[in-house]
C-alpha cells in the first residue's frame, strides 16, 4: 500500500472526534507553532491537534513547512526585511 494512503487511513481511524480540527483552525496556529518549533520546541507536545491535522492534510503541511522555512531563514539572518 502506498505510504501516503496508509498514513491517511491511519490518521482517520486514530483521530479522536473531539481533537479534530479543520484547515482554517489549523492555519490560524501555523505562525505561532512554527516560531516555537524553529526555536527547538516539539510540535507534538505543543499543539498535538495541529500536528495531527498536518499529518493528514498535505495542503496545510506544505503551507506550514513554508512558514517554518521562512522563520528559520530569518532566525539565521538569511533574509532581509
Amino acid at each position: 500500500m502506498d505510504e501516503k494512503l496508509r498514513r491517511l487511513i491511519d490518521c482517520i481511524f486514530d483521530a479522536h472526534l473531539d481533537a479534530i480540527i479543520d484547515c482554517e483552525t489549523c492555519g490560524s496556529q501555523f505562525y505561532c507553532l512554527a516560531e516555537m518549533v524553529a526555536g527547538g520546541a516539539d510540535p507534538v507536545q505543543l499543539l498535538p491537534a495541529v500536528e495531527d491535522h498536518l499529518a493528514c492534510c498535505p495542503d496545510c503541511r506544505e503551507e506550514y513547512e513554508a512558514i517554518l522555512a521562512i522563520i528559520r531563514a530569518e532566525n539565521q539572518g538569511l533574509t532581509t526585511s
